[in-house]
């Protein structure tokens, strides 16, 4: 059951980010996707391999299940909010995508707690919703990295 729901999940999440207008390059995306990735797998291993704070189910289609969401589903819904808004919106609107979109991810990860898919040890819901507002955060921060060193320096190369 959790492999079928989360499939359908991690489906939509695909298909909303390819429908939905981007703001960013398709270079822009694929480094954001993969540096928050890259965050979102070492976060993972640290809480539920090395601390043990939360435990994942070994049967095989529960295990993909999680799988799906640690790598396609969260990953693509912070990217998703990453380009839903305006470079030039007020601080308001950006605060407003990120806690909505660590919401939805609240309620994803809730699901994998209602079917069985994780099992929670000495933590708090809570600390998953700091950690994805960080998470988004950590999004903002390397794309406006990436602006001002890659894109940037692109450019002066170009005009010479």
């Amino acid at each position: 059951m959790a492999f079928a729901v989360y499939f359908f999940i991690g489906w939509i999440s695909i298909i909303c980010f390819f429908v939905q207008k981007k703001k960013f390059s398709v270079v822009e995306n694929t480094v954001l996707f993969l540096c928050v990735l890259i965050v979102n797998l070492n976060w993972t291993w640290l809480i539920y391999e090395e601390l043990g704070f939360i435990t994942y189910s070994h049967d095989t289609w529960n295990f993909v299940a999680y799988l799906i969401k640690r790598s396609i589903v969260i990953p693509l819904i912070v990217l998703i909010s990453l380009n839903f808004g305006r470079t030039d919106a007020s601080l308001l609107k950006k605060l407003t995508h990120i806690i909505v979109s660590s919401l939805v991810i609240l309620a994803v990860t809730s699901i994998s707690h209602y079917l069985k898919v994780t099992t929670v040890k000495d933590w708090s819901i809570l600390y998953d919703f700091f950690y994805y507002v960080a998470l988004h955060i950590f999004g903002h921060l390397i794309h406006k990295w990436y602006q001002t060193y890659i894109v940037e320096k692109e450019n002066e190369v170009l005009t010479r």
